[in-house]
């Protein structure tokens, strides 16, 4: 989906990366680190949901902006669309065990056991990527060796790594999440304004892991595609990784 911002000078443009059931960490990074605006402009790299604590939390806390009237811009995730998929396809009582047990999120559960109406309502609504000036913002990545990449939804969602073709991006940035990159990969990458920037921290992840190195992540990121500012919020919700 291509989007025209007209902001006001004063605004800004800002990217939040994988949230995955942090609702405190994002309160914290919304509230005190940004100080989020009604003159700015924020875009979600999905997945909101599972493994972290407070999945509904996130949910409930990213429809109030929207619903406050703030200038909010959620895209999809693998873990929506996955979630989605489960709605379709499972049992009420599979589903139950699937997000309950597997995803990490039985709050998303209503007291019979199916996915909240608004949480459906809300996920169904989100758009795989946004594309303007000079950023395409997308969960995972665009897949350039598609035959059409911009309707190659499932790499949008899925893709682990973005080979660029700088023909098509024309001097634009693709924004990412969605693979958990190391904090000093990410700041090079928005130092460098490569053509490619991954923000996914991580932010999860605050134990030692057997493949990452926790001291490199645990974090939610957000630029600012004005300024190339790039704002790092620790983990504060005490999650711990499996």
């Amino acid at each position: 989906m291509r989007v025209t911002l007209q902001k006001r000078n004063e605004g800004r443009c800002l990217v939040v990366s994988d949230i995955h059931g942090c609702f405190k960490t994002l309160k914290t990074l919304i509230e005190q680190r940004i100080q989020l605006s009604r003159n700015d402009y924020l875009f979600f790299l999905g997945d909101y949901i599972d493994r972290g604590p407070e999945s509904s939390g996130v949910l409930d806390y990213v429809i109030s902006l929207i619903e406050e009237g703030y200038h909010i811009y959620p895209l999809r995730g693998n873990h929506e669309e996955n979630l989605l998929n489960a709605i379709k396809e499972y049992d009420r009582e599979t589903l139950s065990h699937f997000v309950s047990k597997i995803s990490k999120s039985p709050d998303l559960l209503d007291e019979n056991k199916t996915v909240k109406r608004e949480y459906i309502d809300f996920m169904s609504k989100l758009e795989y990527y946004f594309e303007f000036e000079d950023f395409i913002i997308v969960h995972a990545g665009i897949n350039f060796h598609s035959e059409n990449p911009f309707q190659d939804f499932i790499s949008m969602l899925e893709l682990r790594r973005t080979n660029p073709n700088l023909t098509i991006l024309n001097g634009r940035h693709i924004v990412h999440g969605h693979q958990v990159t190391p904090l000093f990969e990410i700041e090079k990458a928005v130092a460098e304004r490569q053509p490619v920037i991954p923000l996914d921290n991580g932010c999860f992840y605050t134990k030692p892991h057997k493949i990452y190195d926790y001291r490199q992540i645990g974090n939610l990121c957000c630029l600012n595609l004005d300024s190339f500012e790039l704002i790092v919020q620790k983990n504060v919700d005490n999650a711990t990784s499996t």
